[in-house]
């Protein structure tokens, strides 16, 4: 028979006090302590809540005794001196009230803890005059909070009066069980992790963008308002709660504490009517919920950071509430005061924004990276910063690279890495070509295979076409460098590098007046295969090797091969194109047989009925 959790809890309390009371001894019995055994229970209970046990309860420091209300449940440890000192555990009753024998009863529930141990130490101390005696909080009180909303379990939850109310959500959301987290879209998986202690590894947007518990699938319209938590008190009162404030800055007064009895709602909101959107140079862009008090200075500290006031210089603020839309420009001094309206938008100016970074690899002095100022520094000043070359350095062979510009960059950028990253296996480098080639190619007629060389070239890193020797002479128009870009500088070996088809690729001494095929003898000669033979000169340029006038230091000698299929994937979609390509030509030849087959039959016909009339 399956029993409902509160009747399996208070079922399981009384065997565990049965078993103390009746099968141990009565000397042991009273050595137990029944709190301990109360907190072990409700943890079994609720393996999230936040233990009691006086020695393993986390705090945050010394608890104010002007803040803390004492209610229903709280330990209080009385000490008194003398010659019979005392000290006893004294539990706050169901009714409020502390009850001291000898001393009196007092109505302590709701009241801070500074005002109840002033009237009872007053008390304690009239009737134990002559001896040292205190009283002292030693067990905070455990209580049940409600949360409901987008949370993965709602309900009852065990919280203790040092709890926040960033421990009640946290409590709604771990403990899942694997049927519950299968169902879960990553965003809610990625809360998950946050709750079980991970959140780290979470990042706001990643909190904002959970799907609602009653729509599981990652489409959804409508994402918890953590901006706008509610917390209903048991007087009626009602906190609104920030939770992102607090997880952007560390605010504790965005985070309050818990309260006995407190419901706390999480809901949601519909980004399209209730949002407000902040974008532009801020750590985490997108669309948070809206709050009645909201300024721009509230968003902005949770999109861009603590820092928000004292770091950013202009916000632009699209407003379409009205019949115009307006466009307002807010100085930092306005941010605190200007209010949002639903539907705003905040676009941070970046600061500085002509300013970027550029990095020098290879044969300079000082290799690193530079701040440059963009449209001002030019790549003369750079190489000056750099210290200038190296005596082994090759000038010829340097070349500026710079990020390819296209419309969708992050996605190029991504399958960049993935498709030239060496060490990654061969599928994951064929998904990011073809998802490349098909952005790049769906409207061409290319083949397969030019397809690919296409997208290949053009993940690759770009080059600007600089000739260094001549950039670099006094006159020469100026260079001007963007954010990113990065000089290469390689080192003249004295060698020309052999590679492709030959039987020993590699390095070989560089000497005047040698020819390719010279070099290539030096590499052990063509091997089996081996087609046309190419020069690439250390500028970068491609061009045949009886072509190349001479062959200069640090150039490359490639032999290329017969066409052979890099992987099965090339192989197969080669294969699929050539089948194609033959059934279209068949085709053709069997349309035009057709044609030709028709006409001659036809004119086969003519010359019958001419002969048969001319006889």
């Amino acid at each position: 028979m399956i029993v409902p959790q509160p009747t399996a809890f208070l079922l399981h309390k009384f065997a565990v006090l049965a078993f103390v009371s009746v099968l141990l001894p009565a000397a042991f019995a009273q050595s137990i302590n029944v709190d301990d055994v109360r907190a072990s229970i409700l943890q079994q209970q609720n393996p999230t809540a936040l233990t009691s046990s006086g020695d393993v309860a986390p705090l945050e420091g010394r608890i104010d005794p002007n803040a803390y209300l004492v209610g229903p449940g709280d330990g209080f440890d009385l000490s008194i001196g003398g010659r019979n000192s005392q000290s006893r555990r004294i539990r706050v009753s169901a009714d409020g009230r502390l009850v001291i024998p000898d001393v009196g009863s007092f109505d302590v529930a709701d009241r801070t803890l500074r005002s109840v141990q002033n009237e009872v130490r007053s008390s304690i101390r009239q009737h134990y005059r002559y001896v040292d005696s205190d009283i002292v909080l030693g067990d905070p009180r455990q209580f049940y909070v409600h949360v409901s909303g987008a949370v993965i379990i709602p309900g009852r939850h065990v919280m203790t009066p040092i709890a926040r109310v960033d421990d009640a959500l946290v409590a709604a959301m771990a403990g899942a069980s694997p049927q519950q987290f299968r169902g879960l879209t990553p965003s809610r998986k990625m809360l998950l992790a946050r709750a079980q202690g991970d959140f780290e590894t979470t990042t706001l947007s990643e909190l904002g963008q959970l799907t609602p518990t009653r729509l599981l699938t990652p489409h959804s319209d409508y994402i918890p308002a953590f901006r706008n938590v509610l917390v209903t008190h048991l007087d009626g009162t009602v906190d609104r709660v920030d939770m992102l404030r607090y997880y952007a800055t560390g605010s504790i007064d965005s985070n309050p504490y818990l309260r006995d009895g407190d419901a706390v709602s999480l809901q949601f909101f519909d980004p399209t009517q209730s949002s407000v959107r902040v974008s532009g140079a801020v750590a985490e862009p997108g669309a948070y919920d809206y709050r009645p008090d909201d300024t721009a200075l509230a968003l902005l500290l949770i999109a861009y950071g603590p820092d928000a006031e004292a770091q950013i210089e202009e916000v632009r603020l699209m407003r379409s509430s009205g019949r115009t839309p307006q466009v307002l420009t807010l100085r930092a001094s306005e941010l605190a005061t200007t209010p949002l309206e639903p539907g705003d938008q905040l676009y941070v100016l970046p600061r500085n924004a002509n300013v970027g970074t550029v990095g020098v690899v290879g044969a300079t002095y000082f290799p690193t990276s530079y701040p440059i100022r963009i449209g001002e520094t030019t790549l003369r000043d750079l190489v000056d910063m750099a210290g200038g070359f190296l005596p082994d350095a090759l000038i010829r062979g340097a070349y500026l690279e710079r990020e390819p510009t296209m419309m969708d960059e992050e996605s190029a950028t991504e399958n960049r890495d993935l498709a030239l990253e060496p060490t990654l296996r061969i599928d994951v480098q064929e998904s990011a070509i073809a998802d490349a080639a098909f952005n790049l190619t769906r409207l061409s007629t290319l083949s397969y295979v030019e397809k690919r060389y296409l997208t290949r070239e053009f993940l690759s890193k770009q080059r600007l076409s600089i000739d260094f020797e001549s950039a670099l002479r006094e006159g020469a128009p100026p260079i001007y460098l963007r954010d990113g870009d990065r000089v290469v500088v390689p080192f003249d070996l004295g060698s020309v590098y052999v590679f492709g088809q030959v039987f020993r690729p590699g390095h070989v001494p560089f000497v005047e007046g040698r020819t390719f095929e010279d070099y290539i003898a030096y590499a052990g000669g063509r091997s089996q295969g081996a087609t046309d033979s190419y020069v690439l000169v250390a500028s970068g340029g491609l061009i045949p090797a009886d072509q190349a006038a001479t062959i200069s230091s640090g150039d490359l000698v490639f032999v290329n091969r017969q066409f052979i299929a890099e992987d099965r994937f090339t192989q197969q979609a080669v294969i699929q194109e050539r089948s194609m390509d033959l059934q279209e030509s068949r085709a053709e030849s069997d349309s035009t047989f057709r044609i030709i087959s028709t006409a001659l039959a036809a004119i086969s016909t003519v010359v019958t009925v001419v002969l048969l009339f001319q006889k």
